[in-house]
């Protein structure tokens, strides 16, 4: 009997081996669902003890079959049984895996909205209590708060965006008085200071510091010489000082006229009248004497006109027709021109009344209104009284809107721009301020349009452009991320140009953002001056020429007041060419005596010598030696009295001794230049009336004196020379 091989001997124990063991349950009770495995997991591991029993199972089978024993078929069905039974498990067939899951978007980055424009409210009594904060620190000698009402005083003007706190400047200018008296240089010195800085455009501020650093330093001209320079350009800019500056210059020009017209024909009617009286004398009997006729003349003369009450031109009009025979070409032509002149005064007076007058007037309020500063209600409520009432005009809308809305009241503000607007479209500060209230209000888009169209209409203004910044910052601000790049780049290329046009704001710095009001966040273009209402009262340049003509031309007004009288000027100066036709008597080069046809046949037509003078020089066999040395003597005497009477005109009046000699042109021009400054020391007062009072009295004196001083010596100096030659 053959044994089996040594292999098959184990084979029970194998088997019994493999059906004690586990068919991995765990798996179908740890997923529930085999689609939520991985791939990896969905596999079935392979195991060591499988493999084993597959290859024994492989090599028995080949021998069962090479031996064809029924123990081999035995083994195969009970491998096929394990393996339906772990098919039944549910372990064997891997499921398919399920598509992937699609991804999650992430959240939007969420951003702080831009910090909102603030537009406080603030009013004249939040200005006027901070004043008296300062006043009352300063009476109780509590330095420490009056520095703080100070600051707290320009925080304010800053908040309202005011130009100048002048009433407040001015309080500190008339502190600083006190302080100055009292000795207090260095108060008196951050008074000026702090009322400078209040109100950088008031001429009063400027001069006011330029005296303390003269006081303070005199040494250090250039300090106070470039306070007095712009003082001075201020006080030209300002139309409320520039036009009193103006008229009482234009004022002073016209009197310094008409009294150089009286100058003029005065002096020339008494270097001519001897010789009307010689020619008037011939209108009477032989009985009559020099004297009766000479004054019966001067009754005729002077009484006729202040009888009639002629006023002044026409009773100098009469003198030069008096002796206009008399006087050479120029002298004609010279007083002609200033009596046409003068003639004018009224007319001129009263267009300079109409055009100079500022206080009180339309004009006046809306250059407060832009200004801004403390006092400022009243006028307004006055405008907006006109609006009421349907007369308030464009500058007058655009300054009060622009008040209200540097004021916080921005529904105001809008309300009267739009009616602004309506008066006038296409005007670039407009709609540049109208635009800054919507963006405060928060209409970007309004804002937006309305500084594009500003630019258009006008492309050299900065503001629009600035402000179009501050849109785009703020849409980049709440843009997508896909914007935000674009609104960045307007907004840099908007302040680009707005540097191209205005350099000064290369150095702006962007106020905090707790703190971002609209007056300092925006730019909100001031009225240009040359919009201003034109002030035209034409009642009061009637008035005025009205008054002046009742004085100067003897009444009435107008061209039938000034007209004959300009016509009589130019007839008079025709006269002079009827001297051939008249013969009227004229002066003797040698002696000056008359030199009269109708008193000595002899004379020649074209003598220039009289009868004496003829003897005694071309004839002098006739003439003894006494009486020729009698007549030098007389020459001589002659020649001193008028170089004595010359000085005497000179020194009371530069020019008058020039006119007295002949020389007219040179003699005119002295005199007006020397009454130029005469007028400007009587009228030093003005007729205008200034805001705050009058520039310091050395500010007008001291140009006066530097005009007349040397013009007098020149004068004086000029007449010494020709009487020496």
């Amino acid at each position: 009997m053959s044994h089996p091989p040594f292999s098959l001997r184990f084979l029970p124990l194998l088997l019994c081996l493999a059906s004690w063991m586990p068919a991995r349950p765990a798996h179908a009770q740890q997923y529930q669902d085999p689609s939520m495995l991985e791939p990896e997991e969905m596999a079935m591991p392979s195991d060591p003890d499988s493999e084993d029993e597959e290859e024994e199972g492989t090599s028995a089978r080949g021998r069962g079959k090479k031996g064809k024993g029924r123990k081999g078929q035995e083994d195969e069905a009970q491998d096929e049984a394990a393996s339906a039974a772990d098919q039944d498990a549910g372990v064997g067939v891997a499921p398919t895996p399920a598509a992937p899951a699609a991804p999650v978007p992430p959240e939007p980055v969420v951003r702080p909205p831009p910090a909102p424009i603030l537009t406080p409210r603030i009013s004249d009594a939040d200005l006027q209590a901070a004043w008296v904060k300062w006043r009352d620190a300063v009476a109780a000698l509590d330095n420490e708060a009056a520095r703080a009402a100070q600051q707290e005083l320009v925080t304010l003007r800053d908040e309202v965006a005011a130009l100048d706190m002048e009433s407040v400047s001015v309080g500190f200018i008339r502190a600083a008085e006190g302080r100055r008296k009292a000795r207090d240089e260095a108060g008196a010195m951050l008074l000026v200071e702090h009322a400078a800085a209040l109100s950088p455009h008031l001429p009063y501020a400027r001069l006011a510091l330029a005296q303390a650093h003269a006081e303070r330093s005199p040494e250090a001209v250039g300090k106070y010489s470039r306070e007095f320079k712009a003082a001075l350009g201020l006080m030209l800019k300002d139309p409320r000082y520039r036009r009193p500056v103006l008229a009482d210059f234009a004022t002073v020009g016209l009197v310094a006229l008409l009294a150089t017209a009286v100058v003029v024909v005065g002096v020339l009617f008494v270097r001519r009248v001897r010789f009307l009286f010689h020619d008037f004398h011939h209108f009477f009997p032989r009985a009559a004497a020099h004297w009766q006729s000479g004054a019966l003349a001067v009754l005729l003369l002077f009484g006729t006109p202040l009888a009639l009450r002629w006023g002044v031109v026409p009773m100098l009009l009469l003198l030069l027709g008096s002796v206009s025979l008399y006087l050479s070409r120029s002298e004609r032509a010279v007083a002609t021109l200033l009596l046409v002149l003068a003639a004018l005064v009224p007319l001129a007076a009263g267009k300079l009344a109409q055009s100079a007058v500022f206080a009180g007037t339309v004009a006046e309020d809306v250059y407060v209104l832009e200004h801004g500063g403390i006092d400022v209600e009243p006028v307004a409520e006055r405008v907006r009284a006109r609006h009421e009432k349907k007369q308030a005009g464009f500058a007058e809308l655009f300054a009060l809107g622009r008040f209200e809305a540097r004021r916080g009241q921005m529904q105001e503000a809008i309300a009267h721009y739009k009616a602004a607007m309506a008066l006038r479209a296409g005007h670039a500060p407009l709609m540049t301020n109208l635009g800054n209230a919507l963006l405060a209000t928060g209409d970007m888009a309004g804002a937006e349009r309305l500084y594009t169209q500003a630019l258009s209409a006008d492309p050299g203004l900065a503001a629009p452009a600035f402000n179009l910044a501050e849109v785009h910052r703020r849409r980049a601000a709440v843009a997508p991320d896909s914007q935000i790049s674009t609104h960045n780049q307007k907004a840099r290329d908007a302040l680009e140009t707005a540097g191209r046009l205005d350099r000064r704001l290369l150095m702006w710095e962007r106020p905090p953002d707790e703190r971002l009001t609209m007056n300092r966040l925006l730019l909100g273009p001031v009225l240009p001056l040359s919009d201003l209402p034109v002030v035209e009262d034409a009642n009061l340049a009637a008035h005025v020429e009205a008054q002046l003509s009742s004085r100067l031309l003897g009444g009435g007004s107008g061209i039938s007041a000034w007209g004959p009288l300009v016509l009589g000027a130019l007839l008079v100066s025709l006269l002079g060419f009827a001297r051939g036709t008249f013969k009227p008597s004229h002066e003797c080069e040698k002696c000056g005596r008359p030199v009269c046809r109708r008193c000595d046949k002899e004379l020649g037509v074209a003598s220039k010598l009289c009868a004496q003078c003829v003897n005694v020089f071309s004839r002098k066999i006739v003439v003894e030696a006494r009486v020729r040395a009698r007549k030098h003597i007389e020459i001589e005497r002659k020649r001193q009295w008028a170089s004595g009477v010359s000085y005497v005109f000179g020194a009371l009046v530069s020019g008058a001794g020039h006119l007295f000699n002949g020389l007219t042109v040179r003699g005119t021009l002295y005199a007006f230049l020397f009454l130029f400054g005469v007028a400007g020391l009587a009228l030093r007062s003005g007729v205008l009336r200034s805001p705050y009072g009058e520039v310091p009295l050395y500010l007008k004196l001291a140009p006066l004196l530097i005009l007349l001083i040397p013009i007098h010596l020149l004068s004086l100096r000029g007449l010494y020379r020709h009487q020496n030659e």
